[in-house]
């Protein structure tokens, strides 16, 4: 699916993928992140996205709303992490990136918070699947 941005001379189509990526460069710099969380959801979608030649990024997927641009993200992060804190900093950072990069200014970012891992064990403490969305600000 696509976002189509229009004016009276020309059209654009931008590409899930882009916006995933965007997003994605986005998630990376941020301070407390481990890494994408991977589903069992994400591994079907991979299989299914490659048959069609679509890039999908494992804990992140872009839904094409009537009123705006949802972006989900599921996130793995290091224990001591202010959720909340880094919640709000994803969402502002990603709408900014969004705006700027794509002139888009009707995005929606939910957190999802999947694991929490601590420095220097290999096993993650289950964080209760943990979300923030954007109702909860």
């Amino acid at each position: 699916m696509e976002k189509e941005a229009t004016n009276e001379s020309n059209r654009v189509e931008i590409s899930d993928a882009v916006i995933l990526d965007i997003a994605w460069r986005a998630i990376a710099g941020t301070a407390g992140f481990h890494s994408m969380s991977s589903r069992f959801y994400d591994g079907v979608m991979d299989e299914l996205s490659k048959n069609f030649g679509q890039k999908r990024i494992a804990g992140m997927n872009v839904k094409h709303k009537k009123e705006c641009l949802e972006i989900n993200i599921y996130i793995n992060v290091w224990y001591g992490t202010k959720m909340g804190d880094m919640a709000r900093e994803l969402r502002s950072t990603i709408r900014e990136q969004m705006k700027l990069m794509l002139d888009l200014d009707n995005v929606r970012v939910d957190v999802h918070f999947e694991n929490i891992y601590v420095q220097g064990e290999e096993k993650a403490v289950d964080a209760d699947k943990e979300s923030l969305d954007e109702t909860e600000e």
